[in-house]
Formats: structure tokens, sequence, C-alpha cells
């Protein structure tokens, strides 16, 4: 009977330590899990987007840095007349433009006579040789004077202006969920202007407005499309031949392929990954598949398609 004892007494104690095991290693393996989520929540901040295809044929090269007493802010780029670069800053700054090379030295500032830095968030270089300034940042969506300045360049002064207003912005602000009348981006072609929102309400989608190379009377502009897409938008650029478009976002650049910007969100969609640049928010083609990137602290970066 002793002996019977002993032997259900061995049987339970091997019965709880097989069942301690398993409750261990269940814990481990759950543990592993969250490890394992945690780590890919980490490394999906900013996710590719669905339907973009991820290329990985382009290399990011550090070329420089502004300097921070002679260019405190670098919210825009475009290249200038004699091969180098302007860029500006934004909201509470002054009408300027700093003209740059690729070491990121100062050459010129232009004070932009008859001009006001509401918020500059893009320029552009239209093919009638006149600087374009998108001074349309809304972060708040309150703005109702949203406009383009056309700037000569050779006199450093306002030429012209070409104010618009959103058609599907009836209220300022609108909602929470639909802000989304902020644009940090656009580009030039065919003497009209191409507009990308950067999204701070809900769904990601980027919408696309084309404003007329008109001075004068305000128009109202309709969205011709949208794109849903992972990250806020803060720049964009077409390729010199017309053919790729490039919007910059954080962590990546969008290259589309596209014969006509209206259509831009059709065809081929790409997203190139860049890493850790900061906060870049200028974007200019210096070919038809390099471009040359600015982060809001002044350094600069060339993205190269490997040879």
């Amino acid at each position: 009977m002793k002996d019977k004892l002993l032997e259900i007494t061995a049987g339970l104690c091997l019965l709880i330590a097989v069942a301690c095991d398993s409750g261990a290693a269940k814990t481990e393996e759950s543990s592993a899990d969250l490890t394992e989520e945690e780590g890919k929540k980490k490394k999906d901040k900013n996710p590719a987007s669905e339907g973009f295809e991820v290329n990985h044929n382009y290399d990011l090269l550090e070329m420089s840095k502004m300097g921070k007493k002679s260019v405190p802010e670098s919210s825009g780029l475009e290249a200038s007349a004699d091969g180098h670069f302007w860029t500006h800053p934004d909201a509470g700054n002054e009408a300027v433009l700093y003209k740059i090379n690729e070491s990121g030295e100062l050459l010129e500032t232009m004070n932009v006579q008859g001009a006001r830095n509401t918020d500059w968030e893009d320029v552009a270089r239209g093919s009638d040789g006149f600087l374009y300034i998108g001074d349309m940042g809304n972060n708040e969506n309150t703005r109702q004077d949203l406009q383009i300045l056309k700037v000569d360049e050779k006199s450093k002064k306002v030429v012209g202006t070409i104010p618009f207003k959103y058609a599907d912005q009836t209220e300022f602000p609108p909602s929470k969920s639909g802000l989304n009348f902020d644009v940090e981006g656009f580009l030039m072609h065919n003497n009209a202007f191409y507009l990308f929102t950067k999204n701070r309400g809900k769904g990601d989608w980027v919408k696309l407005y084309k404003v007329a190379n008109q001075p004068g009377a305000s128009q109202t502009v309709t969205a011709l499309d949208s794109v849903q897409i992972t990250t806020k938008i803060t720049a964009a650029d077409i390729s010199p031949n017309g053919r790729h478009i490039a919007l910059l976002g954080e962590g990546w650049a969008y290259l589309f392929e596209a014969d006509n910007p209206e259509q831009v969100f059709k065809g081929k969609k790409e997203q190139i990954p860049l890493g850790k640049v900061g906060q870049a928010e200028g974007l200019v083609f210096v070919n038809d598949t390099d471009m040359m990137i600015s982060n809001e602290a002044g350094r600069l970066f060339m993205l190269s398609l490997k040879k």
C-alpha cells in the first residue's frame, strides 16, 4: 500500500511539472509573439502604401548642410536660372529666397519685393522663366487667402498673384476628420499648377487639385483625383521630360509614371525608401531620374538611380 501511494505521488508530481513547463512555454511564446508584434509596429511606422511597388534601385547620399545662420530653414527647393538652387522658409519668417549650391553654401539672399510670407511651402519654375511660390500652407485648415506668387527672378519682385480656393471646403476649419486642405507640395506643367494635399484628417487620402496660371480673380478649384498614401506629403516635382512625378513623404519618395499630371494616380506607382532624412520638405529633379532633397534643418541629399 505504501509503495502504491509513493507511485501515485510521483505520478502527480510529474503531471504538475509537465503542466508548469507547458505554461512557461506558452508564456515565453506569448512574450515572443508580443515582442515580435511590437517590433513590427515600430518597423511599420510608415508602411508601404497599398498599390505601390517598393523600388530599391536608388541610392541616397547626404551632400552637405546649409549654414543655420545663413539659411535658417528649408521648406521648398527649386533650380535657379544659373544652375544652382532656390530654397525658402515657411510661416513666421521673412519673404526671402535663398540661393545655394550643392555644397549648401549661401550664394544670394533675395528679398522678394511685394511679397509677404504667410506660409510658403513650395516653389516651382515655369517654362516662362518665372518662379512661382506656393503660399498655401494651411495647418489649421482655416485660411481663405491661399495664393501662388509669380516672381521675376531678375527684378526680384512679385509680378502677379494667383488666388484660389477649394470647391469642397465650406467650413473653416472643417471637422477633425476632414482636415485635408493643407498643401505643402505643388508642381507646374503646361502653364498649370498641380497641388497635392497633406492630409491631417482621416483616411490617408492625398487629393489632387489643378490651378490655372491666371493671375487676377480668385479661382475655385475642384479635386481631380485622390490616392491613399500612408505618410503626409511635403513636396512635389515633375521630371524635365514630363514623364515622372515625385512626391515627398516621411521616410519615402513616391514616384509616379504618367504622361499627364491629371492622370498621375492612374499609372505605375512606386515608392523609394529614404531612411532617416529628418523632416524633409524640399524636392527637385536635377535630371530625368535623380532628385535633390532638403530637410527643414538644411541638410541636402541626392537621390540617384543606381547605375
